[in-house]
């Protein structure tokens, strides 16, 4: 599929600005300026969970549906929650930052970025996409989350309908994002979540109900 003018120029734009910024990226983007887009977007992760809720109860009665909410909530897991905060660290401009960012995670294609991604979980979120495999997986994430990319073309563009191991694919591969790799990150990051989606920063919660907590509500 071509690309107008103005694509290919903003393409060539992401790629000087991988590539300027590529070793301070990795080596300088430090855990502060994460956690800093995580607080200032506390509930960002909340539209995947949904999705991913909706998709668990699709299901058992139409794959192809609990398939298309699997979907959703593995893509916009992958680039809202992970690959978003991390583009947004390489703007320094706050003016632009945010265009910049939407414009980078609207690609349909996210292989420019890949090397920046498996890098940046693994040093922040204990993670590699490319070596890792979720429980009773004989497949590495990053090859299923291909696979079910591709399969989702197929749906979307060719009304081809999702079998039960399809959907169950995209299922497990959104679960693995949302429920196992962003709560990593979030935790490395000294912060952690409440009704599994929201992030906080505040210490006292993990006091809660206990006879500390309790304590320090009383000052």
């Amino acid at each position: 599929m071509s690309i107008n003018p103005e694509e290919a120029a903003f393409d060539q734009y992401m790629s000087e600005l991988y590539e300027e910024h590529k070793k301070e990226a990795i080596e300088e983007f430090t855990g502060e300026r994460l956690s800093k887009y995580f607080l200032n977007n506390k509930d960002l992760a909340k539209p995947a969970i949904q999705a991913l809720s909706s998709a668990r109860n699709l299901i058992a009665n139409n794959s192809t549906a609990g398939f298309i909410f699997a979907e959703i909530a593995m893509e916009v897991g992958l680039k809202s929650v992970l690959l978003k905060p991390i583009v947004y660290g390489l703007v320094h401009a706050e003016s632009v930052a945010s265009l910049i960012t939407d414009l980078a995670v609207s690609q349909t294609s996210m292989d420019r970025y890949r090397k920046l991604i498996l890098q940046l979980l693994q040093e922040h979120g204990g993670v590699n996409l490319d070596t890792c495999k979720r429980q009773g997986s004989s497949q590495v994430l990053w090859q299923e989350i291909k696979k079910a990319q591709e399969l989702r073309n197929g749906v979307m563009h060719r009304a081809d309908l999702a079998s039960k191991e399809n959907a169950e694919l995209a299922l497990n591969t959104a679960a693995e994002i949302l429920e196992n790799i962003f709560p990593s990150v979030v935790k490395n990051m000294g912060l952690h979540l409440h009704e599994d989606f929201r992030i906080c920063s505040d210490w006292k919660c993990r006091y809660e109900n206990t006879q500390f907590g309790e304590a320090i509500k009383e000052k």
